[in-house]
């Protein structure tokens, strides 16, 4: 799990505050299946191959922006 801060627009707060960016990896399409594992592999190597191994691998994480003000938790997939 990696965490940043950053500057945005909080909903509760109605004014610009620092939030703490969290980002979380997003359960597997693959869970409680056979042979999750190769799936995962053969579903990331198409990925990587049609849109670049940057986007592909940042397609994993869901951002959990927390403000450092009100504790708002807002979710951005």
């Amino acid at each position: 799990m990696n965490h940043t801060t950053e500057q945005c627009y909080c909903t509760e707060c109605r004014e610009e505050t620092q939030h703490v960016v969290i980002l979380v990896r997003k359960e597997s399409a693959f869970a409680d299946e056979p042979n999750q594992k190769r799936r995962e592999f053969w579903a990331g190597v198409v990925k990587g191959w049609f849109l670049g191994p940057f986007i592909a691998s940042m397609d994993e994480f869901s951002r959990h922006l927390v403000c450092e003000k009100c504790g708002h938790k807002e979710i951005q997939d």
